[in-house]
């Protein structure tokens, strides 16, 4: 299954990341981001035992499991936990912009009708 992606796509891509590309980069890319999108179409095929699917860090966790079949695997990945790593004041006082407790970016999404 090849992928392509059109002139207008890679533009819009682009326009979202606030990119400026020339011409020779919107046709390289255009490529690119083919053979991206098709690289993860193949690893979506790949066969997977069924208490794998649909998970991701199982898929990493089989891909070592492979590499050392002598030894047990255990997944190194760390539990997801939410935590305050820096205080809300600190962190607000480093923003560049800010109105009152939110920091202030630019919209990269045109206002809606």
């Amino acid at each position: 299954m090849a992928t392509e992606f059109s002139r207008e796509t890679v533009k819009r891509i682009a326009e979202l990341g606030r990119l400026y590309l020339t011409e020779d980069e919107i046709s390289l890319y255009q490529e690119e981001l083919g053979k991206i999108l098709n690289a993860f179409h193949a690893l979506a095929q790949l066969p997977l035992p069924e208490d794998f699917a649909g998970d991701a860090r199982s898929a990493l966790v089989m891909s070592k499991a492979i590499k050392n079949t002598n030894t047990d695997v255990i997944s190194r990945l760390r539990p997801d936990e939410a935590n305050n790593s820096m205080e809300t004041q600190m962190f607000l006082n480093q923003a560049p912009e800010r109105e009152g407790v939110f920091v202030k970016v630019p919209a990269i999404l045109a206002p809606s009708t």
